[in-house]
C-alpha cells in the first residue's frame, strides 16, 4: 500500500464522514444529554486527607544491657523491627485495621452508632437487606462496642465486602510524602461527608494504638515483670519491718543474750529487703524511661476538615464528556463501517 493510496483512504474516508455529519451530530447531543442526566444522578464524591509524621523510638541498648543482667534479654529480639514505618502504612490497609475501624463507636448525624452502622445507613442498604431471602441478613446488625472476635459469619462477611470495596476501588488510599521526615497522608473518599472524615480519623486512631502496642509490647512485659518483682521485694521489706519494730520493743534481761537473735535476724532482713529493693527500684526506673524512648510518636500534622474536598460531575463537564464520547464512538464505528465496505468492495473487483 502505497503513500498515495493511504492519503486516498483519508480524504475518501473524511468525505464519508462529512456525508454522515448529522447522524454525528445527533449521537454527540445525545451523547450530551446522557452526561448531562447523569450529572444529576451521580452523587458527588467527598475526600477526607490527614497527615501525620512518625517518628520511631530508639534507645534499646541500655533496654538489652538491663534485660541481661536480669536474666530474660531473650525476650528481647529483633521480631519486632518487622514493625517499622513502612510497614506502619500497610497496617493502615489492612483487613484488621479497617475491620476495626468500621467496628469503632463514633456519633454520625447525631447519633451513636458504629461506623459499619454508619455505612450501611448512607448507602441505604437496610432497604435492600430487608428484600432478602436470608433472616440473617434482614435481621444483621452492628451493636456499639462488639468485639470483632464475636461476629457472626455474615456480620465479618460485610465487612470483608466493604474492606474489598475499599480497596479495590482505590477509596482508601495511604502513601508517603516525604521518606526524609517520615510524613505521610491517608486519603479516603465516600459519598458522605461525615462518613469520610470520621472515617479517617477512627482509622488514625485505631493504628496507631495497635502500632504503638506492638512496638513496645516485649518493653511492656519486661516492665511488668521488674514491676512484679519489685512489689514481692517491698512487701518482704514492709513485713521485715514491721516484725523487727516489734521485737525493739521487747525488753529483754541483759543476761539472757541468746533473746537478742531473733531481733538482729530481723534488722539483717531489713537491711537486705531495703538494699534488694533500692535496686529492683534503679532497675524499673531504667526499663521505663528506655520504653518511653522505645514508644514511636505520630504526630498529625494535618486533620479533615469541613468542608471536605468535593468532586462532582457537573452540569457543563457532563454535557462535555458525554458529547465528546459520543462524537468520538459513532465516527470510531462509521470509519471501521467504511473501511470493511472498502474491503469488500475491493474483493469483489479482484474476483471479476
Amino acid at each position: 500500500m502505497t503513500i498515495i493510496d493511504v492519503w486516498n483512504y483519508i480524504k475518501s474516508s473524511f468525505q464519508y464522514l462529512l456525508k454522515k455529519w448529522k447522524l454525528i451530530v445527533i449521537v454527540g447531543l445525545t451523547g450530551g444529554v446522557i452526561g448531562l442526566t447523569l450529572s444529576f444522578v451521580i452523587k458527588p464524591t467527598y475526600t477526607a486527607r490527614l497527615s501525620f509524621s512518625l517518628i520511631e523510638g530508639g534507645g534499646k541498648g541500655g533496654l538489652m544491657d538491663l534485660a541481661s543482667n536480669l536474666g530474660f534479654a531473650s525476650l528481647l529480639n529483633s521480631g519486632n523491627d518487622v514493625f517499622s514505618g513502612d510497614n506502619l502504612l500497610e497496617i493502615m490497609k489492612s483487613k484488621h485495621a479497617v475491620g476495626q475501624t468500621l467496628l469503632s463507636t463514633v456519633t454520625y448525624k447525631g447519633q451513636e452508632m458504629t461506623l459499619m452502622e454508619a455505612y450501611i445507613d448512607y448507602n441505604d442498604l437496610r432497604k435492600k437487606w430487608s428484600k432478602s431471602k436470608k433472616q440473617s441478613l434482614r435481621e444483621v446488625s452492628f451493636p456499639v462496642d462488639q468485639d470483632s472476635e464475636t461476629l457472626t459469619r455474615v456480620q465479618d462477611s460485610i465487612i470483608s465486602s466493604v474492606y474489598s470495596r475499599y480497596i479495590k476501588k482505590n477509596e482508601l488510599k495511604v502513601n508517603r510524602l516525604n521518606k526524609r521526615v517520615g510524613m505521610s497522608q491517608i486519603l479516603f473518599t465516600s459519598k458522605d461527608e461525615e462518613y469520610s472524615k470520621l472515617f479517617v480519623e477512627n482509622l488514625m486512631d485505631q493504628t496507631s494504638a495497635f502500632y504503638k502496642e506492638t512496638k513496645t509490647a516485649q518493653a511492656v512485659e519486661n516492665l511488668n515483670t521488674v514491676q512484679k518483682t519489685a512489689d514481692s521485694v517491698r512487701h518482704l521489706y514492709e513485713t521485715a519491718l514491721e516484725h523487727s519494730s516489734s521485737l525493739s520493743s521487747v525488753n529483754v534481761n541483759r543476761a539472757m543474750q541468746t533473746a537478742m537473735v531473733p531481733k538482729l535476724k530481723q534488722e539483717y532482713d531489713v537491711q537486705l529487703y531495703g538494699t534488694v529493693y533500692a535496686e529492683v527500684l534503679k532497675n524499673l526506673e531504667t526499663l521505663k524511661l528506655d520504653l518511653a524512648r522505645e514508644t514511636p510518636i505520630i504526630q498529625i500534622i494535618d486533620k479533615p476538615r469541613f468542608p471536605l474536598k468535593k468532586d462532582k460531575l457537573g452540569k457543563i463537564k457532563g454535557v462535555a464528556l458525554g458529547g465528546i464520547f459520543a462524537g468520538f464512538l459513532i465516527v470510531l464505528v462509521l470509519l471501521v463501517q467504511y473501511f470493511f465496505g472498502m474491503l469488500q468492495k475491493d474483493t469483489q473487483r479482484e474476483n471479476q
